[in-house]
Parts: structure tokens; sequence; C-alpha cells
């Protein structure tokens, strides 16, 4: 399933970002607030969670359909507080994609782990985790 189609997604207003570079935006909000009315640290690790989804979307769109992944942990450190819009950006850490496509094919099923930034818009690093994830073929 697409994650920006889920209904929590849309609840809290996460969509595709249009700023070069980045993957996803939340756009700061009084909805999202936080006893501070800065974006509440939930909100911030579901743009991060999320965003860890989506990368998985558009790295593996082709084999989706025959795949189920699973979150299986996590890890984040709140840098600053989230006072703007927040954009993600997200990577690999120590695997590439054509690893994984082979563990895939080959054993059926793959570990790894995406590395998921957020950022204000400065481009100040607001948010930063961790997300392990489990995938296996049906």
């Amino acid at each position: 399933m697409k994650v920006l189609n889920l209904p929590f997604t849309k609840r809290i207003g996460i969509e595709k970002s249009d700023k070069d570079g980045y993957l996803l935006i939340l756009s700061f909000s009084d909805k999202l607030f936080n006893h501070l009315e800065i974006i509440h640290g939930s909100a911030s690790y579901a743009l991060a969670e999320i965003t860890s989804g989506y990368f998985l979307n558009l790295h593996f769109s082709d084999i989706a359909d025959q795949t189920i992944p699973i979150l299986r942990s996590s890890c984040i450190k709140y840098r600053k507080i989230a006072t703007t819009d927040l954009y993600s950006k997200a990577k690999l850490k120590n695997i590439t994609i054509e690893d994984i496509l082979l563990l895939l094919k080959f054993k059926r099923k793959a570990f790894f782990t995406i590395e998921v930034k957020l950022y204000d818009t400065e481009n100040q690093i607001i948010v930063s985790g961790e997300f392990e994830w489990f995938v296996s073929m049906k």
C-alpha cells in the first residue's frame, strides 16, 4: 500500500514535497502543536517513520505487491524544536538497493535500516532517526 494514501498520513497532513531534494513535508500547523505550541514530537516521529515507508514505495514499487514490509525497530533523536514546516530525506544504511533485491530473490527476506532526517525551512536538522525494516516475499 502506498503510504501517502493511508488515512493516518492524510489526517496529519503529510504530503509529497515540492522542494527539490526532499521527499515529504509536514506543514506547520496548530493542529500538530504540543503544550509549547511547537510541532509535537509524535508528529515529527510520524513524518520520519512514514518517510522510511515512502522510501520503500519509491525504490521497491516493482515488487511491492509481492512483499510484506514490517517495521521492526526505530531509534530517533530530537535535535531542535520544530517551529516551521518539516521536510524529510532518507537513505539506506550500509546496504544498497541491489543487495536488498538479491536477498529477496535468493533468501526471500531482508533486514535493513533506512536513515531519515527531518529539516526545517532553514535546512537545519531537527530530527534524525533510523528505521529497521524486515521485508519478506509473500
